[in-house]
Parts: C-alpha cells; structure tokens; sequence
C-alpha cells in the first residue's frame, strides 16, 4: 500500500506538468496506461492489489486532465465569436441594400381590354349616371341662389372668388346665362395647357377695347388697358376665369398681371380654384389687388373638362391627338421660336436613321440658330427654349461626357407631318 501511495504522488506530480501536453500525448498515455492495467490483471497474487492501485492512477489521470480542461481562458472564447458574429450583419445590410426592389408587373398593357381612344372614353363615361342626384341638385340651388349676392360683391369693388369639391365650370356657366346676359364678358378656361397671359391681353384689347396698335409688351399692354377703362367710367368687364390656380396661370409673373386687371374699378372678376393649395401662390400684395370674398360652392360634380387634358393612362394616345396639341401651342410662340422648334425638328428627322442619336446638342443648335440671325446670344437662346420645356415641346438631358442634348417627345410619323403642314 505505501508503494501505491507513493505510485499515486509521482502519478499527481506528473499530471500536474501535463497540462501543456497535447491532446495527442493524452491520448497515447492513456492508452499505455491502459495496456500497462491489462499487463497486470493477468498476473496472479499482485492481481487484485496492482488493479486496485492502477484503478486509483487512472482515476486520478482522468480528474487532472479534466481540470486541465477546465483551465481553457472563457473570455477569449466569447470575444471570437463576438467579432465573427458582427461580420455578416454588415454584409447583409450591404447585400440588402444593393438587391433590386421587386415591383408587381401587374401592368395595364397585360389587360385584355386595349387602352381606348380619347372620344371612347369620354362615350363611356359619359353614360355613367351620377350618384346622389337629389343632394346635387339641392346643392346647385342653393348657389344659384347666391347670384344676386355675388354681383351685389362685384359692384362694391370684390372679386369673388369659388373654392369646394366638384366642378364649378356649369355654375359659372349659369351665372353667366342669368346675370351677364347683356353685359361684357370674357371667359378665360385657365385649365387649358398651352393658354398665355398674352393671349388674355390682346382678347381685351382687340375684342372689347376695340384698340389699334396695341404694344406688343406685355406690362406697356396692361397700362395701356388701365388707362382705358379709368378714362370712360361708362365702359365695364366681367372677368370670369375657370381655374385661376391652372398651370400656365399660377405664375409669379401671371398672377401679377391678373391682380392688376382686377385692381381695376370697372373690371369685376370672378374666378375658380380646385387645388387645396392655391391660396399660396398670392402674397399680401396680390392679395390687396384682388380684394376676394370666397364662396363655398361645393358641387360634386366631376372633373369632366377640367381634366380632359389631363395625360390618362387608359386612352390610346394617337398621332392626331398629338399633332392637334404640337400645333396648338406651336401657334402661340414667336416666330423665332417657331424656326428654332423646326430647326431641332428637322435635324431630328434627319437622324432618325440613326440608331445612337441622343438628341441636339446645345452647342450645334446655338451656331445654326446664330447664322440663322434668330439669337444674338447664349443666354437668348436659353430663354427660348425655357419656353419650350414650360410647353413639353422638347425634353432636356446631359450626356456622359456632360453636353446637353434636346430632343422633341414625339414619334417620327406625327413630327415629320408637322413639318410638312409648317412649311407650305
């Protein structure tokens, strides 16, 4: 027994320095250990002692190379896999990021109802019978009932000023059928895409003022009118405008014009507005001109006019509706507009053969209009074409290597009989 104590100390002691062992060393020990055990067994009288004293070896053996193990630093462990961990959140935000967005292709062009023409739709809506006719025809009513208050407003030197949901087209419509029957009228469809200010100007001068030699300026135009109706105290306007707050006519530059007519004592004006924030386009300035009282003239009724110029993704859009909107709003430019719209036009139909033409480069456009005496300048033909994108008669890009380049939005058909209609 004092043999096998002593075995068990040496045995302790070796353990103790087997901790910088490799796993491999503890495993070919324990497998001499293991052997040296069955060496032993087979032998007779020092059987029982040498196995009980091996037994206690191996136990021993087995308790140090656990505590061994146990040993191993935890920390280092976690903070590994602390900063594996972090890894892939930052390449899934990445790979996420740069995925394209999935987007339906549940489009109208896979319908098996084709896209309808411009006078189909109108057919079919037209046969639409409007719900809740009882509330609207109480409704039109009781705003017709308002007529006398509203030209009471005119003659005390108010415009009145329409706002609420529906159409007020057909109530203006009324008034001026009941009220304005024998007096002079001017009807101004501010919806209209390719109306001007200038266009206005010269209906008041040549229709109602009946004037010669009218400035071709537009703000000499309007003193000229002012100094007209305050010199014959007689001579009276009524100004309707649907849609004051349309798109050509929400300018700075309009809506200053606008409040100078309506500044005026004998021009009375009533106008329409549908947008929920047209009253920002007034400062307190404009405001002062105009001089509104603002009546609640909710009708629902639809859009119908309002809206037919409006781009709808259910009509076919065919060449002639295009060509009828290119030479409408054509008209209203100046002629050296006009030959500068053709010049871009002609040179697009001569490349159009061309399967890498872009557009016009500004550049090329500017010398050809300089020969053609049309400009003077950069900054004159910059100005022209400002017109020209305020009319989405041409669209503007930069290239690559960042020359801008112009090109008119419509198909060769249509822009090649254009040009011939323009040049006979």
């Amino acid at each position: 027994m004092a043999a096998c104590q002593e075995d068990d100390v040496s045995d302790i002691s070796v353990s103790d320095s087997e901790y910088n062992l490799s796993s491999d060393e503890v495993d070919s020990s324990s497998e001499g250990s293991g052997d040296k055990e069955d060496d032993r067994s087979s032998e007779g009288s020092k059987g029982s002692d040498s196995s009980s004293c091996l037994g206690n070896r191996g136990t021993t053996l087995v308790s140090t190379r656990s505590r061994a193990v146990d040993k191993v630093p935890l920390t280092s462990i976690k903070k590994r896999r602390k900063d594996i961990s972090s890894v892939p959140e930052m390449e899934d935000y990445f790979s996420r990021s740069s995925s394209k967005a999935v987007t339906s292709d549940h489009t109208l062009n896979r319908l098996k109802t084709p896209r309808l023409a411009q006078g189909r739709l109108q057919h079919l809506l037209g046969k639409i019978e409007p719900s809740h006719k009882n509330a609207i025809n109480s409704l039109r009513k009781e705003h017709e009932s308002q007529f006398h208050k509203w030209m009471l407003a005119l003659r005390e030197g108010f415009s009145v000023i329409l706002y609420g949901v529906g159409s007020k087209r057909i109530l203006l419509q009324r008034f001026q059928d009941e009220c304005l029957r024998d007096k002079p009228v001017l009807m101004v469809n501010g919806f209209f895409p390719s109306l001007t200010i200038k266009e206005m100007l010269d209906s008041i001068t040549d229709d109602i003022l009946e004037l010669e030699n009218c400035p071709v300026n537009v703000h000499e135009c309007i003193d000229r009118i002012e100094l007209e109706f305050r010199s014959d105290p007689q001579l009276e306007l009524y100004f309707i405008i649907h849609n004051i707050d349309g798109p050509t006519l929400h300018t700075h530059k309009n809506q200053e014009i606008l409040s100078r007519l309506a500044r005026v004592d004998n021009i009375h004006l009533v106008a329409s507005v549908d947008h929920i924030n047209a009253p920002l386009i007034w400062d307190q300035k404009k405001l002062s001109r105009f001089n509104f009282l603002w009546w609640d003239v909710t009708s629902l009724l639809p859009y119908t006019s309002e809206t037919s110029f409006e781009t709808s993704m259910l009509v076919q859009h065919s060449g002639a509706v295009a060509l009828a909107s290119l030479r409408n709003v054509f008209q209203s430019l100046t002629s050296n507009a006009r030959q500068i719209f053709l010049i871009v036009a002609k040179y697009q139909l001569n490349n159009k053969s061309n399967s890498s033409y872009t557009g016009l480069p500004f550049r090329d456009l500017y010398w050809q209009c300089r020969e053609s005496l049309l400009v003077s300048s950069d900054l004159a033909l910059r100005a022209q074409l400002t017109e020209f994108l305020d009319h989405h008669l041409v669209k503007y890009r930069r290239s690559i290597d960042g020359s801008e380049l112009l090109n008119i939005p419509v198909d060769h058909a249509t822009l090649t009989q254009f040009v011939d209609q323009q040049e006979k």
